[in-house]
């Protein structure tokens, strides 16, 4: 049977506009959050150390689904998958904001990262998958960092003076519309060709990855609490050797979920250690100085909201005036270009030293968030074509995963510097450290080949 072919989409389509809400959904939740971390636990009466769990209850379902969540989109339709996620996306979000107690708040958090783990890598693989023309397709990912950058740049706002105002509940109130109206927004399915060669879930591939990647990120949690404990060790004992087992499971499964061949292709492979460096260094930041300014500086969610924002604004600015002009030097230079300024740019975060330099860490900010904005489109860009568009959401579902646990390891190490006694040293060892991701990713720039897609809207 012949396909159907797809009608041509430019990157302002509904179908389109479905991507960058999908985006936005994911991006605004945890940059809104953020500020609002100190209210939680004061409210419901979490323990100083616990409160991160609000965080991690996400973050921990959301990495160690990804790969599954990219595999069932392969299977059952990225349109369809795109649809369940937003949907349980909004009900899990409105179901946090009516929790009445702190373990209600974190069963419920876990429910939006699973819900999550199933939208994620939806928004990548459409990308492909929507647009046939190099141009639309480059102006499309190019958007997700300008609506995502919009996100983030309202979430601090908005989640501190929310906070401030209405309370942290309707922090979660932001994002259950924006789902709703992404899945109404997405369409049907266009119309493959039949095939009869449907592939089998890897179910014991799934098992044992996601058993490991859950011990792992578990384990970087405790440790950023308490290195030393048993309970430490034991989680990342324990998963180093599901996830060696994982490898060997799928090095003899027929139809592996994770084809390990995918690593051959140095793009791919240069995007996924990219793609860790970049969500521990730019989303570890935010939530590092989200809890440093209210914490060390003493100021509220709503100044602290207004501190952060420069950073969306720069990746906004760099988005809609800078990227177009470099997507036509390619990947490799938007890369090395990005990724220099976000190392300069947390170099300069060393100079804001007191309350009274909070415009050093407002410029630090914006350059950080342009550097960001300039490399990740790269990175998305690589990630999303490196493996084929009959691979997108494979491809999405590694490379997010990569992400996802990027920002687990962030958190545990972030979170562990910002509750040090002496607020100063946590804060030089954390900049120096989001420094060191920003230069790897340079690294990993300097060896990289532009893909051949790439090029500028003309």
């Amino acid at each position: 049977m012949t396909a159907i072919a797809a009608p041509a989409r430019s990157a302002w389509s509904a179908r389109g506009w479905a991507i960058y809400l999908g985006w936005i959904v994911i991006t605004l939740d945890g940059s809104a959050l953020n500020l609002a971390l100190p209210r939680i636990a004061d409210d419901l009466g979490a323990q100083a150390g616990g409160i991160s769990w609000v965080v991690d209850a996400y973050t921990l379902p959301l990495a160690s689904l990804l790969l599954l969540g990219g595999t069932l989109g392969d299977r059952i339709g990225a349109e369809r998958l795109f649809r369940i996620g937003a949907i349980g996306f909004a009900a899990a979000s409105v179901a946090c904001a009516l929790s009445p107690s702190f373990a209600v708040l974190v069963a419920c958090r876990a429910a939006q990262g699973v819900f999550a783990a199933l939208l994620l890598p939806m928004v990548l693989a459409l990308v492909g998958k929507s647009f046939d023309d190099p141009r639309h397709r480059s102006s499309a990912v190019n958007l997700m960092t300008v609506f995502g950058g919009a996100g983030m740049a309202v979430g601090p706002f908005l989640g501190g003076l929310l906070t401030d105002t209405t309370g942290w509940r309707a922090v979660f109130w932001l994002t259950a519309p924006i789902a709703i109206v992404a899945a109404l927004l997405v369409g049907a399915a266009d119309r493959p060709a039949v095939r009869q060669d449907r592939p089998r879930l890897d179910l014991a591939g799934q098992l044992v990855g996601t058993a490991g990647l859950v011990a792992v990120v578990a384990g970087l949690i405790e440790a950023g609490r308490d290195l030393g404990s048993p309970l430490t060790w034991t989680l990342l004992a324990a998963g180093a050797v599901l996830l060696a087992a994982f490898v060997l499971v799928e090095h003899r499964a027929k139809a592996p979920m994770m084809p390990l061949g995918v690593f051959r292709s140095p793009g791919f492979t240069g995007a996924v250690l990219g793609g860790f460096a970049f969500q521990f260094g730019a989303y570890g930041l935010q939530f590092f100085l989200a809890l440093y300014v209210q914490a060390a500086w003493g100021a509220s969610a709503s100044a602290g909201g207004l501190l952060l924002a420069s950073f969306a604004l720069g990746t906004i600015l760099a988005g809609v005036i800078v990227n177009p002009f470099l997507l036509r030097s390619g990947t490799r230079r938007m890369i090395l270009i990005g990724s220099v300024s976000a190392a300069a740019g947390t170099l300069l975060l060393l100079g804001a030293n007191a309350p009274e330099r909070w415009w050093v860490l407002v410029i630090a900010e914006f350059i950080v968030g342009a550097g960001t904005a300039i490399y990740s489109t790269a990175l998305n860009r690589t990630a999303s074509v490196s493996l084929g568009a009959g691979s997108a959401g494979l491809a999405s579902g590694i490379y997010n995963t990569s992400r996802q646990v990027g920002q687990s390891v962030g958190i545990a190490v972030l979170g562990a510097l910002a509750a040090l006694t002496d607020a100063r040293a946590g804060f030089i060892a954390a900049i120096l450290l989001i420094t060191a991701c920003a230069l790897g990713i340079a690294a990993i720039g300097s060896r990289a080949r532009d893909h051949a897609e790439v090029s500028a809207p003309s």
